[in-house]
């Protein structure tokens, strides 16, 4: 505390603060404008009274929340961040921080009364007093907080009084993985760390943490925040690390997500501040978690009564307990499954007979934090068993027709050994085993194995132990499942009649793109093909073009003896099959899949010809390319392509527009982009042109150069700023072009895929569910739709 005093002039203006709680009641502390002199823009200063007019000053008080801390008057703002104030988030709330570490933690927030501005306090770390009720004016809010929050904790010794949990926790995201494990755990070595810090560090160091360095030396890795369980995820390649690396990971995963799970537990409704956490007691939160986690069963068992985002999809409506259903609802209750290590998973199911087969990963006995063998041994076998018993009641809460649950526990990966194998029955699962999870049994610690095997009343087990309770392999139970594996080329079952009509066929064979067991040119194709690629100037691929020509009259003339009244269709991926209807005559017109090579060999011959300047033939190639595929957007991009050489740009322009109507993919879609930015650059609209570089997204082929052409045009047009995504749409949208993939194709996608998945014609759903994915169609749709897209593969 600083020994520097003011006086006051007579007849000074303040306003005196009540009571602070824990504080001795003789302190008066006060806010004052009287002190000269003070910055623009002051609300005042925070003084303290030492006797008469003599006070201490604490801190200056700017306009709009920000307090820095002072013990004399300054003169101007301080050029540094303010130690502590108000401020609003990105809703519009209001929040007091205070600096903690050189971070802003927020320790308080308010509501805001609108008719005179006055604050009114909603949740805060600290005792308020008589400031925790009413609503009061900023600046006196605002001192308040100070007091509370920041000045008074630290006269008591509290260095971090406002750091929670949650901001350590936070650090972790803030550098490289191997930096943000060493610094975590160098700062619970340090004198004066808090109990959490400690704990979080021992842990740690315990786990592993210093391997992970040389992993990530030789291996792209990160650590991540899921928002859907706020848990950490390791991002990473398994396929590429070792078992002993995989172990690691996971291992060190698991300590830092035990430290997740204490945060909850210990801070119930908010993060708990560090400084009021015992070692111990982070401790016993961390370890309860192996056991604790598996309290939600209860609730996922009621999944089904709660409403399904997924039942209505795009303006597709989905049957109530059907397989597209099951799948969704699993997929999301398991994406939202927090668990102390987090778990891959497979499941497969039958919506007829009521069965469900899923399969999880626990890590290996080490990655347990008990100090003997036989410890970490009994303690992951009850771990599997608890996720067992929560992904059975995942499958149970996915729909009421559901009566089997088979769960298989594998070690270390998906396809790793299998440890340990349940069968459970609706009946028992209801009746026997939710009871003692409801009183709280099932999730005590001291429960061994065998004896949640006997509470569980699984109706198959399948699991051995060797010494010292090792977990051994076992034969996992087989699940009674329909063979559901036959390809879409091959499977003559009739459409569900809402998809004839839509999709232009009758039988899903119809659907057909992938095979390719009908074209007898393919082998001479390849061969030409060869030889073009090793050409290293034009005029060496002048002979190919005849070769090339010859092939493509060879398949013109087959064409010509093809009986089959169906007109002949390429279509570059599953959507441009699915849209095909946007393209044709009316509902009787059928398509008949043909050669790939057929429109191959016409796409490189229109290349060629382009490349030799022979425009005209480029240009029919490219008309016929369209007329073949008028789904498919590389067709268009042919097309384009020729007409920008023979000087046609608005033409190639209006192609490129067509095929964006159609593109789904995302190279695709990155190429239109790319190439309609230069053209409308070129074409003397650049702020179009810079909205389309704008849409290509990274990772793309075409982004490393859309965004060299764009600092080109920017420089070229004098444009000093880029604008955003949703900029970018709104300037495409209105000057008509279009926003890929556009809607109707995520409504296709969605009318075909759901009702291909509950008709269970998986195959020819697959390649549909994946684009689905790829849409914000429903929360967390990456994720869940991702996960039913594996469970179509067989």
């Amino acid at each position: 505390m600083s020994d520097k005093l003011f006086k006051l002039p007579l007849f000074a203006k303040t306003q005196q603060l009540q009571s602070i709680p824990g504080e001795d009641a003789k302190r008066v502390f006060m806010i004052t404008e009287a002190i000269k002199p003070q910055p623009e823009k002051s609300m005042g200063y925070l003084v303290e009274q030492v006797s008469g007019r003599q006070v201490r000053i604490h801190a200056w008080l700017a306009i709009g929340g920000a307090i820095f801390t002072c013990d004399e008057p300054i003169a101007a703002r301080p050029e540094r961040n303010p130690d502590a104030g108000m401020a609003k988030d990105d809703d519009g709330g209001i929040f007091f921080f205070a600096r903690a570490e050189g971070r802003p933690v927020k320790a308080a927030h308010f509501t805001q009364r609108e008719k005179d501005g006055r604050l009114t306090v909603s949740s805060s770390m600290n005792d308020l007093g008589p400031y925790g009720t009413g609503a009061h004016d900023i600046d006196v809010m605002g001192a308040a907080c100070y007091l509370t929050q920041w000045m008074l904790p630290r006269e008591h010794g509290e260095s971090m009084p406002t750091l929670t949990v949650a901001d350590i926790l936070d650090t972790l995201l803030e550098s490289s993985y191997p930096d943000a494990l060493d610094a975590l755990v160098y700062r619970g070595g340090k004198e004066g760390a808090s109990g959490f810090e400690r704990y979080a560090s021992r842990s740690l160091a315990q786990a592993g943490a210093e391997l992970v360095r040389p992993i990530a030396a030789t291996h792209d890795i990160d650590i991540r925040r899921l928002s859907s369980t706020g848990l950490f995820w390791t991002g990473c390649d398994k396929r590429e690390l070792t078992d002993e690396q995989i172990d690691t990971i996971q291992a060190v995963e698991g300590a830092l997500n035990r430290l997740v799970f204490a945060e909850h537990y210990l801070g119930e409704d908010s993060s708990p501040m560090v400084g009021g956490l015992t070692e111990g007691a982070c401790e016993r939160a961390a370890l309860s978690s192996l056991c604790s986690f598996a309290s939600v069963a209860e609730r996922l068992m009621r999944g089904c009564d709660r409403k399904s985002d997924y039942m209505e999809l795009a303006g597709a409506q989905a049957s109530r307990g059907g397989e597209w259903d099951l799948r969704t609802r699993f997929a999301v209750a398991a994406e939202g499954l927090r668990a102390p290590f987090n778990f891959d998973y497979a499941f497969n199911c039958d919506a007829a007979s009521g069965v469900f087969a899923v399969q999880a990963t626990v890590p290996v006995a080490g990655a347990f934090p008990f100090q003997s063998e036989a410890e970490r041994n009994d303690a992951r076998a009850a771990y599997s068993l608890r996720l067992a018993m929560a992904l059975a009641a995942v499958a149970f809460g996915a729909g009421v027709g559901v009566v089997r649950a088979i769960v298989t526990v594998r070690e270390r990966n998906i396809d790793g050994p299998a440890i340990i194998s349940l069968e459970f029955s609706r009946q028992l699962f209801t009746m026997q085993l939710m009871p003692a999870l409801q009183s709280g049994a099932i999730l005590e610690a001291s429960l061994s194995p065998g004896e949640l095997i006997e509470a569980f009343s699984p109706r198959t087990l399948h699991m051995e132990t060797g010494e010292l309770g090792a977990l051994l392999p076992v034969e996992p139970i087989e699940a009674p499942l329909p063979d559901r594996s036959i390809k879409m080329a091959e499977d003559p079952r009739p459409l569900p009649a809402s998809l004839v009509e839509p999709l232009r066929a009758d039988l899903v064979c119809d659907l057909d793109i992938f095979d390719t067991g009908d074209d007898p040119l393919r082998d001479r194709y390849r061969e030409i093909s060869d030889r073009v690629r090793e050409a290293s100037a034009p005029e060496e691929e002048a002979p190919v073009s005849t070769e090339l020509a010859d092939l493509i009259a060879a398949y013109d003339a087959a064409e010509m003896l093809e009986e089959s009244a169906a007109r002949p269709l390429y279509c570059v991926n599953m959507i441009s099959r699915i849209i095909v209807s946007e393209h044709d005559g009316g509902p009787q017109a059928r398509f008949r899949k043909i050669p790939d090579t057929m429109f191959d060999a016409r796409s490189m011959l229109c290349r060629i010809y382009r490349e030799q300047g022979n425009l005209e033939d480029a240009i029919r190639l490219g008309e016929e390319l369209v007329r073949l595929a008028p789904t498919s957007f590389t067709a268009y991009h042919s097309l384009a392509l020729a007409l920008r050489e023979a000087d046609r740009m608005g033409d190639a322009v209006r192609a490129l527009l067509d095929g964006l109507t159609v593109a789904a993919d995302p190279t695709d879609i990155a190429c239109a982009y790319y190439r309609l930015g230069f053209y409308f650059w070129q074409g003397g609209d650049p702020s179009l042109g810079l909205a389309c570089y704008a849409m290509v997204k990274p990772g793309t082929y075409f982004y490393g150069e859309a965004q060299s052409e764009m600092q080109e045009l920017m420089q070229q047009s004098h444009l000093s700023r880029r604008p955003d995504l949703d900029e970018a749409r709104a300037l495409l949208r209105a000057d008509g072009v279009p926003v890929a993939p556009v809607p109707q194709l995520g409504e296709m996608a969605a009318k075909a895929g759901i009702a291909l998945v509950d008709a269970g014609m998986f195959d020819a759903a697959h390649s549909l569910v994946h684009f689905l994915s790829s849409l914000d169609v429903a929360p967390n749709s990456f994720d869940v739709l991702a996960s039913v897209r594996r469970s179509l593969v067989q």
